[in-house]
């Protein structure tokens, strides 16, 4: 990497507002440290996690945890892949700007390094070419102009040098927004939907604070570090012949002392997970067939709590079930539409919808006769009255996936020993599709003991893990269940990855 001098580089300027021009604004998919700060004045960590950086509130902020001033430490910032990128424009407040008094009690980021990032097998690749900055020490925004690479993913910004605060040793970032200048095709629904995910995550945040923290069973670590423990290839005389479908893939799954019981528990999941996949046509699922088809309620702010705490986890299999892993934070109700009501409303649907197509596409045609366009990128009346290559299903569509998916529940509804869902989730960043999720819960006692989740084949990209099983296991903090490791199994047809993810000790 070649270390562009700080001489280079000019001095950003300071301005109220941003103002990017005809860049388009990059909201984050994941935003991860090195630390963050945890004392008593951060209840329920509301005001300093590394996602507040995209919050666009002052109030809020990223403060490292580190000893000193946090020199060395680092912020990531994930966003959608680019293809054809050319520049980042990076819009930052420096500091604590919840105040001037704050701002000067803190101290500020001063010399930070930049560099650009993609997503590799094992982690964080740096692409492209490192700058060095001075930040100016003032309230309001400054821009840093960042060449990058065509193909990348995120940014990080690693701590060099800091400004000291009057009261405290913290070093604190309010606010990093990403405006990216290129070719690839910008997705307003895609970063609009980023972005709920950031003011939802804050709000939950928030309710979790005004809380008076009795409300959850479960709780927690800050964040959790990953040890690899396998990663092999599979080759092809090693295929499983035989074997159901998770049970054939966790196969391929050597012996090994350091996970073994984890992989037991993981191989009973699966054998139900074989019954009750939703893949299967109608009742040929054990889940349509037997189980309860439910409506479950789960405590929001958990899913806040775990995004954090596994931010070194790259599935999100776990974040969006958080709610669930412990039955005391959830509850289940009978849904109040059957199959038959389902099927019902889909037969009307699916007509409305006919008609609606025909109708446009009859003016699709005979607006491009009398103008002699034939529209953008060439796109038939028929996929144009489709949405062409947007991932918008027509409403007969989404209630098919729907009478496919749904959530499942094996067991009571006070004390289930089995919660599955089956749902499908817009995917992709560049070029987006839906691809059909399922969840699978196992239950021992109140706490999840196996959570597995599969993506169809076909649907995920190459080289991507489309079946994952998450193993945990239990402690106590504080008089409340805490996950204190989880063992990770992922597999396709080529690889297997065993990881551990247990909690990161404090800086």
């Amino acid at each position: 990497m070649i270390l562009l001098s700080l001489l280079l580089a000019a001095a950003p300027p300071v301005m109220l507002e941003p103002d990017a021009g005809s860049a388009n604004r990059l909201h984050p998919r994941r935003v991860t440290a090195s630390s963050f700060l945890e004392n008593g004045w951060n209840k329920h960590e509301q005001n300093y996690l590394p996602l507040y950086v995209a919050d666009d509130d002052p109030a809020t902020a990223w403060v490292e945890g580190a000893k000193g001033r946090g020199e060395g430490e680092a912020l990531e910032w994930w966003g959608p892949e680019l293809s054809r990128a050319k520049t980042y424009r990076l819009f930052i407040r420096n500091g604590f700007q919840k105040s001037e008094k704050l701002f000067r009690a803190n101290a500020r980021p001063r010399k930070v390094k930049l560099e650009p990032l993609v997503q590799g097998e094992t982690g964080a690749q740096v692409t492209g070419t490192t700058l060095e900055t001075e930040l100016k020490d003032v309230l309001g925004w400054q821009e840093v102009r960042l060449p990058v690479p065509n193909k990348v993913h995120g940014v990080r910004l690693t701590l060099v040098s800091t400004y000291p605060g009057t009261a405290y040793d913290d070093t604190c970032l309010s606010d990093l927004r990403v405006y990216v200048e290129g070719e690839d095709p910008y997705k307003p629904e895609a970063e609009a939907a980023a972005f709920e995910q950031v003011r939802t995550f804050a709000l939950e945040r928030k309710q979790a604070a005004a809380r008076s923290g009795t409300a959850s069973k479960m709780v927690w670590a800050p964040r959790y570090g990953v040890k690899t423990l396998l990663s092999r290839d599979i080759s092809d005389d090693e295929e499983q012949r035989g074997q159901t479908y998770s049970m054939r893939h966790l196969a391929s799954v050597p012996a090994n002392a350091s996970y073994a019981s984890a992989l037991e528990r993981a191989k009973k999941a699966a054998e139900l997970f074989d019954r009750v996949n939703l893949d299967y046509e109608g009742m040929e699922s054990e889940a349509r067939a037997k189980w309860t088809r439910v409506k479950p309620a789960q405590l929001g702010s958990q899913a806040a709590s775990a995004k954090t705490a596994l931010s070194a986890m790259e599935s999100n299999g776990l974040v969006r079930i958080a709610g669930l892993l412990h039955l005391g934070d959830a509850s289940f109700f009978e849904a109040d539409a059957s199959q038959a009501k389902m099927l019902a409303t889909l037969e009307k649907v699916s007509k409305a919808a006919a008609q609606k197509a025909k109708t446009c596409i009859s003016q699709c045609e005979k607006r491009r006769k009398a103008t002699g366009k034939a529209g953008n990128n060439d796109c038939s009346c028929e996929g144009e009255c489709l949405g062409c290559y947007e991932p918008n299903l027509p409403p007969d569509e989404r209630l098919k996936h729907q009478l496919t998916g749904g959530d499942f529940l094996l067991g009571s509804l006070a004390r289930p020993t089995a919660f599955l869902r089956g749902q499908s989730e817009l995917s992709g960043s560049r070029e987006s599709w839906y691809r059909f999720r399922q969840t699978l819960v196992t239950y021992a006692g109140e706490k999840a003991d196996v959570v597995i989740t599969s993506d169809i084949e076909d649907s995920v990209m190459e080289g991507a893990f489309f079946l994952r099983f998450h193993v945990i296991d239990w402690g106590e903090v504080n008089g409340k269940a805490s996950p204190t490791a989880i063992t990770t199994f992922l597999v396709n047809d080529d690889r297997v990855l065993v990881l551990r993810y247990s909690p990161a000790t404090k800086a």
